[in-house]
């Protein structure tokens, strides 16, 4: 995945792409939350982190693009705002505890991810993924 795709990917996936009738949208990590049908998407989880380690170089680069820095931080902060006992998710109930927990940890796995690009620290960044990967994390 190049660059430009893997900047496009991560805009459906915050919800942040005009394009709001494309499949993408809809399916993407937040829009699947949003109206919640009951199931977690775990493709949507490796997706951002696919994209996060083609946009590696970009994030750890003196400049970020700021487009890019809010399809991240709207991902993470939005799913687990949704997911609080205040949340529109947590309140209403609509996940499972196990669901709560693989949410919480996809959340804190790309947020992490993301500080380590940050400070060019790329082993570190993906290992939690990896441990995840493996059946360790979670």
């Amino acid at each position: 995945m190049d660059v430009k795709e893997a900047k496009e990917r991560l805009s459906y996936h915050s919800g942040r792409n005009e394009d709001i009738h494309n499949p993408k949208w809809e399916h993407g990590f937040l829009g699947s939350l949003r109206p919640f049908q009951g199931e977690l998407r775990k493709e949507n989880f490796i997706d951002v982190m696919e994209c996060l380690q083609a946009l590696k170089d970009e994030i750890a680069a003196p400049s970020i693009d700021r487009d890019l820095v809010s399809d991240i931080i709207a991902i993470v902060h939005l799913a687990q705002a949704w997911a609080s006992p205040d949340g529109m998710l947590g309140s209403n109930h609509l996940l499972t505890e196990e669901q709560t927990k693989h949410l919480t940890a996809w959340c804190h796995i790309i947020q992490s991810c993301f500080m380590y690009l940050l400070e060019e620290a790329e082993e570190e960044a993906f290992f939690e993924y990896e441990e995840y990967l493996d059946g360790n994390y979670c």
